[in-house]
């Protein structure tokens, strides 16, 4: 078999795909009401789908809490985080980011999730997916409730590292 060969190329040699000027307009142009309102239609349009893959990955999350498969409760967890805001579904966003959170730092303190903490996120972010008028409702509080209980367990596992 032939080794492939590499070619590097200096970072002063890379080729230039805007000038400062175009940049400076487009830049301009993505700030502009006519590209918010755009990208706002495009997004709209595609509302429905979007929807359609944050309760499949909230299908996943739940199945993967069921067999404790942390990498991919982390990993479904992470692409809730990313998808649920731009599918109308902030509150289920950041209860995502708050498992993501609690979930990360663990894995860096080298400690055990608590079930009851992972299950209380899983329940509140299928609840929210899956029900808009209850998220409406209650989905800003469940949201910073379960930021705050990620906060207090974080704050005990340092406590506890600390022996303070």
């Amino acid at each position: 078999m032939a080794k492939a060969s590499h070619t590097i190329t200096p970072v002063g040699e890379y080729p230039k795909m805007l000038t400062p000027g175009d940049a400076r307009a487009a830049l301009v142009y993505l700030r502009s009401t006519e590209a918010v309102t755009c990208a706002a239609r495009a997004i709209a349009m595609k509302g429905a789908e979007m929807r359609g893959a944050v309760l499949t990955l909230v299908d996943t999350l739940e199945t993967a809490v069921e067999a404790q498969n942390w990498p991919e409760i982390f990993h479904s967890a992470h692409e809730i985080r990313g998808l649920a805001a731009t599918a109308g579904l902030a509150a289920t966003g950041r209860m995502a980011n708050s498992l993501c959170q609690y979930l990360d730092a663990l894995h860096v303190a080298g400690v055990a999730a608590d079930a009851t903490v992972v299950g209380l996120h899983t329940e509140a972010i299928a609840r929210s997916a899956r029900t808009e008028d209850e998220a409406a409702r209650h989905g800003d509080n469940v949201a910073s409730e379960l930021s705050a209980l990620v906060a207090r367990r974080l704050s005990e596992i340092k406590v506890s590292e600390t022996g303070a």
